[in-house]
């Protein structure tokens, strides 16, 4: 869901502590189904309205929880049309019966006073790309490999950007790229929906920490590690939503009991990976230096991505190098930690062209020497600029006349990358 329903659940929060003020309710109360038996028989639940009972094209709504005591009902906010009458809310706003359905958001337009519900499109950044994209193709410089971003009912991008032929990787809801990355198959998007990647780059923005943070444990699509555990107390989730799946179990009796448990992936004695060792005791060292009065210094990044692996850069005393998930140097993309080459790096290339080599892929990307992709790649005879995810950027051109291209050096086409 997007921001606006955490909003509605903020001011339904608010409203019931008023609410069991007014009803006489102490605020020590505890929720059971004996407490919601004995307060329905003399506060009998409102029927739903019939959006949310036909859930159709043209009448629908979201079930949420009542404002009153233990939320004991249900109530229905009805997703209102494009034209509807609306409210922008703000202090002393009466309860919202109903808030813009998707793809629609409340505003106060040239011609009508009142606010109203509106296309998302002045307000999004997904369909302004959408728009962009639109007028491109309309003109005539979309290349063949361009995809058209995908957003979803809110207005916020689809998870998922895929290169064809190449690899898929997650973004956020604004677009920007994040964790996870695999190889381009078929359907690819059905199963790779990025959301514990979403949850630990939003994480990771909300609590805007100078230090890294511990997050649920990705794998390496973006999708939660079904096997998680906190300290010695490990249990199966949802691959998509997180949940606990199975019973708890301890550690010191092993890990291969668990339904989930994959020996592939999982050891049976143990859950940190080296690198999640390494930086559990870097924030045992900060908090240790804390204590004792010391100003810490932040970290410039964090070593380890949410899968628990090493991060695809890590630097020593004397160089930057990508890196392989086991902090081991990924083929020759090293480079001296003061040179240029080493503040644009960001090995996206060489971890792609990685993933695509264990796939026994035949179309390999080409890398500069710090990792990163060539502005300018060839692939069956056309040539084309990408950007630093490896994404075609405007139309191609025969292999011939690549000089034309923007991206094209003479020199060195890596100058820049």
């Amino acid at each position: 869901m997007g921001s606006k329903w955490h909003l509605l659940i903020a001011v339904f929060c608010c409203i019931a502590l008023e609410v069991n003020t007014q009803l006489g309710i102490p605020n020590n109360y505890v929720c059971t189904e004996d407490f919601c038996d004995n307060y329905l028989e003399n506060e009998p639940c409102e029927g739903l309205k019939s959006a949310c009972k036909v859930q159709n094209a043209t009448h629908n709504g979201i079930i949420m929880p009542s404002i009153g005591p233990c939320s004991c009902c249900q109530i229905c906010i009805e997703n209102l049309k494009l034209g509807d009458d609306c409210s922008v809310g703000g202090l002393g706003s009466p309860v919202p019966t109903g808030i813009c359905g998707p793809g629609l958001y409340c505003t106060v337009s040239e011609e009508n006073e009142h606010p109203t519900c509106q296309p998302m499109h002045d307000s999004s950044k997904c369909f302004k790309a959408q728009k962009a994209f639109d007028q491109k193709r309309q003109s005539g410089t979309i290349g063949h490999l361009m995809q058209r971003p995908e957003c979803n009912a809110d207005g916020y991008f689809e998870p998922v950007v895929c290169i064809p032929g190449q690899t898929c990787y997650c973004i956020d809801e604004d677009g920007n790229r994040i964790f996870g990355e695999a190889v381009h198959t078929a359907g690819i998007q059905i199963s790779m929906r990025c959301e514990c990647s979403r949850l630990a780059a939003k994480a990771q923005k909300l609590l805007n920490s100078r230090y890294p943070i511990l997050t649920s444990r990705c794998d390496y699509k973006g999708s939660f590690d079904q096997l998680q555990c906190v300290d010695d107390i490990c249990t199966c989730v949802d691959m998509h939503s997180g949940e606990p799946t199975s019973d708890r179990k301890n550690i010191t009796r092993g890990l291969a009991g668990l339904p989930c448990f994959n020996k592939r992936l999982h050891d049976n004695a143990t859950y940190l990976r080296e690198c999640e060792l390494v930086k559990l005791n870097q924030l045992r060292e900060i908090h240790d230096y804390e204590s004792l009065g010391f100003n810490v210094l932040e970290f410039d990044t964090d070593i380890c991505q949410p899968d628990g692996w090493f991060n695809r850069i890590q630097v020593n005393d004397t160089h930057k190098y990508c890196s392989n998930k086991d902090g081991s140097v990924l083929e020759s993309y090293v480079t001296s930690r003061s040179s240029p080459e080493a503040m644009q790096m960001n090995c996206k290339c060489a971890r792609a062209r990685k993933l695509l080599m264990d796939s026994n892929s035949l179309e390999l990307p080409e890398c500069c020497p710090n990792g990163n992709y060539k502005p300018l790649a060839c692939r069956r005879g056309q040539c084309y600029c990408v950007d630093e995810d490896g994404n075609q950027v405007g139309i191609e051109k025969p292999a011939k006349h690549k000089d034309q291209l923007d991206c094209y050096s003479a020199e060195d086409v890596c100058a820049n990358a």
